[in-house]
């Protein structure tokens, strides 16, 4: 993608950032087409906003050739459960439970590759949840929609993978013989359960994508101490309510709670 289109792109997703005013969508000769050009532009963004880092998030398109999303997690934007998030930050109301893996010493940048073992022995897995929410407008495409189609993927993933803030529960260290694909995750809303599953994860082992990233940062900044990295979602998202009490249940690793609040 050429620079100049990509600025642009960052300029008017940046604008919608700080104005509250979501746009329809990027005008066509700036809209990315695949995601190397989501992360021209996600890298753009954050040279505009200056904002401390916290964490990435990491996801595929799934097709030969195509590079990782990727994309930061601010840190004003992730929360410690149990948190109450003031809706004027994300008003999606939208959430889904993750394991997110904090990072426990540095992987720095480096020529050599990280090999699985290697990221695993620094890492703790917390359960958590995703606010989902985006800087689109909502009442032109919804988020769903704008997930299901390739083209509005895409795009929508240059608005840091329609990520609204994170809220991440206590880390477990021995967590490496646990079985995610079997384990039982319940969200609920006020104990009502909104989804239940057993694992879900696309990588059925969310942790398989940390190590992609480590190699991915390995070349540029490196991931730090103390950050977090998301790999997506065990359900997909789920509306909410402001004032409940929303809880994320991962068998055998833990809980992540927060509520909305005005």
């Amino acid at each position: 993608m050429e620079q100049t289109k990509a600025v642009e792109a960052a300029r008017l997703l940046v604008e919608a950032r700080r104005t509250g005013k979501p746009i329809k969508e990027l005008p066509q000769e700036v809209r990315p087409l695949v995601a190397a050009d989501s992360n021209q532009i996600v890298d753009e963004i954050n040279k505009m906003l200056g904002h401390d880092i916290a964490g990435w998030k990491i996801t595929f398109l799934y097709k030969p050739r195509e590079v990782p999303f990727q994309a930061p997690l601010y840190s004003h934007l992730v929360f410690s459960s149990p948190a109450k998030i003031p809706v004027s930050l994300t008003p999606s109301l939208f959430i889904e439970p993750e394991i997110t893996f904090r990072l426990t010493a540095d992987l720095p940048p480096r020529a050599k590759l990280y090999r699985a073992e290697e990221v695993a022995s620094v890492v703790e897995a917390c359960p958590s949840m995703e606010i989902v929410d985006t800087r689109f407008d909502m009442k032109h495409r919804t988020i769903r929609q704008r997930l299901n189609e390739r083209a509005t993927l895409v795009e929508a993933f240059a608005d840091h993978q329609t990520n609204g803030a994170f809220i991440i529960g206590q880390g477990v260290k021995d967590w490496r013989d646990i079985d995610f694909g079997a384990t039982k995750v319940r969200m609920s809303a006020d104990d009502k359960t909104i989804v239940e599953t057993v694992g879900g994860h696309a990588f059925v082992d969310p942790f398989l994508p940390v190590v992609v990233l480590a190699n991915q940062l390995r070349k540029g900044t490196g991931l730090k101490k103390g950050q977090v990295v998301a790999t997506g979602s065990f359900s997909g998202f789920f509306p909410v309510e402001v004032g409940q009490q929303i809880v994320a249940d991962f068998e055998g690793v833990g809980q992540a709670a927060a509520m909305f609040v005005k």
